[in-house]
């Protein structure tokens, strides 16, 4: 996975789908319509799309679901309070506003993933 920044303070789902779709994020800006904030509709809107496999919705951290899959978009509350998405893949976190975090995500509170279903 190659971590892909977010351009705008508000454009870090279009940065996780150019992550997983392995396109540019002005790409999918331009494919979602938006550079602004996106909903997590909007991110299945565009995995459809793109024709990439996910989860049918949004599951919540919980003693059920306690962690992320492999590969998953998450929705973080941070700590400045905000809502952002990050990519989880392979016990990394794709984060497109402050990087690569390895171990544990100090920026908030991870609430909720949505699984993505990747090749290979």
């Amino acid at each position: 996975m190659e971590l892909m920044m977010q351009p705008t303070f508000s454009t870090c789902g279009q940065a996780c789908i150019a992550m997983i779709a392995g396109k540019s994020v002005e790409e999918v800006i331009r494919d979602m319509k938006t550079d602004g904030a996106t909903s997590i509709g909007q991110l299945i809107e565009i995995l459809d799309f793109y024709g990439i496999g996910h989860a049918e919705r949004n599951k919540r951290i919980s003693k059920k679901n306690p962690a992320p899959y492999k590969c998953s978009i998450l929705t973080i509350h941070t700590d400045a309070g905000y809502t952002h998405w990050t990519l989880f893949y392979d016990n990394k976190y794709y984060d497109p506003e402050f990087g690569v975090v390895e171990g544990e995500y100090t920026y908030g509170k991870i609430t909720s993933f949505l699984e993505i279903y990747l090749e290979g």
